[in-house]
């Protein structure tokens, strides 16, 4: 079968040379892979050419993960059976590829299968365990499940379409699987830190415009998939509210009414920076 890598960035050229290299290293190399820029103002494009076969898509402008994996899959399931996606602040172990397509084989045999991730640091299983949804980083998917539940939605552009994809997916008749021994080198977890009020912390966003997006498509994601979220979400943010500055919370009271409005896209207003 065919495998594809599908990997969005932005303006992370050493991590994704990190990546790359990790996927050139794997015991099953893949038959292709996809890096889609979302313009990004360092060396991305020099970093790619160093890795000859590595198709190279420049978006104009950008479109955030959703639109980046949405251009990503897009053309991958166009070429290949299987499509790995994976962010560009991600490594894995050498042989995660060959682990992912054998469970992925092996549990097609007997079931209608449509993707399987790796294990993140804490699971303890010993084989393939359904799970409710997952990352796009670290995924392998078929991509006949492309072909009939279609592509992300990339108005989301920032946040939770990767839980909207695999939502869908589900609700679809695919399930999703854990794979023991299929795992990651490296993962970034750099976007939070650790604040403290009244003897008490939470750990939360540095950036303000990751409240708003992140939010935003939380309530737009669970009016689409499970109404019982919503007041998960809006409890949430009741709880983090007295750690939060006062621009993290406009941020936040945005993205919920956006969220509850359907007011998708990219704000101006929350510029991503990176």
């Amino acid at each position: 079968m065919k495998l594809y890598c599908v990997i969005p960035t932005l303006n992370n050229s050493a991590g994704l040379a990190a990546l790359l290299k990790s996927l050139y290293g794997q015991t099953r190399r893949p038959d292709g892979v996809i890096v889609v820029d979302n313009a990004s103002a360092d060396d991305t494009g020099a970093v790619v050419r160093g890795f000859p076969g590595v198709e190279y898509v420049r978006l104009p402008e950008n479109f955030g993960s959703a639109g980046g994996y949405y251009e990503g899959i897009r053309s991958a399931a166009a070429k290949a059976d299987l499509l790995f996606l994976s962010d560009d602040d991600a490594t894995f172990k050498p042989d995660a590829l060959e682990k992912l397509e054998s469970a992925l084989r092996e549990l097609s045999a007997s079931s209608p299968a449509g993707a399987v991730r790796c294990a993140w640091d804490t699971f303890r299983g010993e084989k393939p365990e359904m799970v409710v949804d997952a990352a796009w980083s670290g995924t392998l998917i078929k991509s006949e499940v492309v072909g009939k539940i279609g592509l992300p939605l990339r108005e989301l552009f920032l946040y939770s379409e990767d839980v909207e994809y695999f939502s869908r997916m589900r609700k679809a008749g695919f399930p999703i699987y854990v794979v023991p021994g299929a795992e990651y080198l490296t993962r970034f977890e750099g976007h939070k830190r650790t604040v403290g009020f009244a003897f008490r912390s939470a750990s939360v966003y540095k950036d303000v415009f990751r409240f708003y997006y992140a939010f935003r498509n939380e309530i737009y994601v669970s009016r689409l998939h499970d109404l019982g979220r919503q007041m998960k979400v809006l409890s949430y943010f009741l709880k983090i509210a007295l750690f939060l500055r006062p621009a993290a919370i406009f941020a936040c009271l945005d993205g919920l009414k956006d969220g509850f409005r359907g007011s998708l896209g990219k704000n101006e207003k929350y510029r991503v920076i990176r």
